[in-house]
């Protein structure tokens, strides 16, 4: 876990191949923040943390959606085929959805698949902030949204998972 002393003096490379898995499959984003790093550098993991999410904000709808879909579904074929990412198994691992029974997974992927053909990108939800439960009532709930109030949600939910992904690379 590099330090903020260590972070500042990273090259582009370095701090994009450090904080590239922190937006899943979507490097660009670090790529981006590493010229958003003041003069003096980084004050802190929240310092950091406030580039990333601008370079998010600032980002074209386009490439915002991009990002949503970069986004493996929860209990879905990424993780029967065992191809998520590193950071994806150990947080879906954590919810509680690897454990889940045969039909507890055929449940989930059918919201998965109602969500998405009702509005065009993944459920995202930061299952480490949840329990089995709050994600399959969160899935539920939200089919009930507007597709705007979901690419927003959505968007806030890839912020949170972020976040508590620099949680654990930055140490301060």
């Amino acid at each position: 876990m590099p330090t903020l002393t260590q972070i500042n003096n990273f090259s582009p490379a370095e701090f994009s191949s450090a904080f590239g898995a922190v937006y899943e499959h979507s490097p660009w984003i670090a790529e981006r923040a590493f010229a958003l790093k003041p003069a003096t550098g980084f004050a802190s993991r929240a310092a950091v943390q406030a580039a990333l999410v601008a370079t998010v904000q600032s980002a074209s709808d386009d490439e915002k959606l991009k990002l949503l879909n970069s986004h493996p579904e929860l209990a879905g074929k990424e993780a029967a085929s065992g191809s998520l990412t590193s950071e994806s198994t150990s947080e879906q691992a954590g919810a509680g959805l690897t454990a889940m029974t045969a039909a507890l997974v055929m449940q989930l992927r059918e919201h998965n698949a109602g969500y998405r053909e009702k509005f065009g990108f993944p459920f995202i939800i930061a299952v480490r902030n949840n329990t089995q439960d709050a994600i399959f009532a969160a899935v539920t709930s939200r089919l009930t949204n507007t597709r705007a109030m979901e690419f927003n949600n959505n968007l806030m939910q890839v912020g949170e998972i972020a976040r508590l992904r620099l949680l654990d690379i930055i140490t301060e």
